[in-house]
């Protein structure tokens, strides 16, 4: 489902998480199912058939369990690719008089794109649409086959999240016309009905944790917005997560209060790389703030921008013994767009 697009943070607001059914875009997932199988529409072969002719009543069990284990990748907020493994049970036929019955079981794997379309922020619908690589299995009449082939597949379910990394789903799935009865006896179509539970990776907290930041009076109000959500990695440009983010920003209560007063967006950049490209780089992205707010109908006159570059670090010294990767990670708070309101 939908997440809160990037961090937003309101001076004196409480920094929280909220639990989403569709994971975060670029993230993997994995899960498990169990639940109940349902054979309909078998179809047996002439020998399968005149193995049953003398009988006059038959005991069908067509139901079954079912279950299996699944894992995707979460391309954006409403897509999807998932694969797995479907245990789809066995069904019986046993007829009277001693005549011959026989029993069909099959497995799969499968591979599929998931669609979401979202109800709440941790609830949503989906549909699946793919294939499945199937073996099934028949006894008929004391023999035993096998045969395999791919089959096109169709489920619809709904998931919920009850916390950041974890959501369960039910799901019904249709598979078509599994076995082929001219070789193995037998072919049936396939429904399942599963109960499951997903386990997401590397979600991130939807909204960040408060970064303190200097009041120079008390009639200036703050807002700190993490610049790398805003932007890509060494990047001015805005991504869609981030208009949106400035997008909210601009329709809070705040923000429309602001209008008519003075504002400054102010960029910042930690003191990696140079001292001059640093200063470039944070003053184009407090521009592409100021010009998404332009957009969304603040006053251009009313707004002023400003790069600091390094300056003002949040992380201070607790860094100093970080290289690499780990020392960008840790001077994250350091990359960050103001935005100041005077006069209110």
């Amino acid at each position: 489902m939908k997440k809160t697009l990037v961090a937003l943070i309101v001076l004196n607001a409480c920094a929280m998480s909220t639990a989403f059914a569709a994971g975060d875009a670029g993230t993997w997932y994995s899960g498990a199912k169990f639940g109940w199988s349902h054979y309909a529409d078998v179809s047996g072969s002439k020998n399968f058939n005149d193995s049953l002719s003398a009988s006059n009543d038959f005991n069908v069990d067509h139901d079954n369990v079912g279950g299996g284990v699944f894992g995707g990748y979460q391309i954006n907020n409403w897509l999807a690719v998932e694969g797995g493994y479907d245990y789809l049970g066995n069904m019986q036929f046993n007829g009277n008089h001693g005549v011959n019955g026989a029993k069909m079981k099959s497995q799969g794997l499968q591979l599929s794109l998931k669609t979401s379309y979202a109800l709440t922020n941790d609830w949503d619908l989906y549909g699946r649409f793919g294939a499945m690589g199937y073996r099934a299995e028949t006894d008929v009449a004391g023999h035993n086959n096998f045969e395999t082939g791919v089959r096109p597949l169709v489920a619809a379910g709904t998931e919920y999240a009850f916390a950041k990394n974890w959501a369960g789903r039910l799901e019904y799935q249709w598979v078509s016309n599994v076995g082929n009865s001219n070789q193995i006896g037998l072919s049936s179509d396939i429904h399942s009905v599963t109960a499951g539970v997903v386990y997401r990776f590397g979600q991130h907290d939807d909204v960040a944790p408060v970064v303190a930041a200097p009041v120079v009076a008390p009639e200036v109000k703050t807002f700190n917005l993490k610049s790398d959500v805003m932007f890509g990695y060494d990047s001015a440009t805005l991504t869609d997560e981030g208009k949106a983010a400035i997008n909210q920003l601009y329709n809070t209560p705040e923000m429309q209060a602001a209008k008519g007063h003075s504002t400054t967006v102010i960029g910042y950049s930690d003191r990696t790389g140079k001292a001059e490209y640093n200063q470039e780089l944070s003053a184009r992205r407090a521009q592409a703030v100021a010009d998404q707010l332009v957009s969304q109908g603040m006053p251009a006159a009313e707004i002023q921008t400003e790069g600091r570059g390094a300056s003002d670090s949040v992380t201070g010294s607790t860094c100093d013994n970080q290289t690499g990767n780990a020392l960008i990670s840790c001077l994250s708070p350091d990359r960050r767009v103001v935005v100041q309101i005077s006069g209110q």
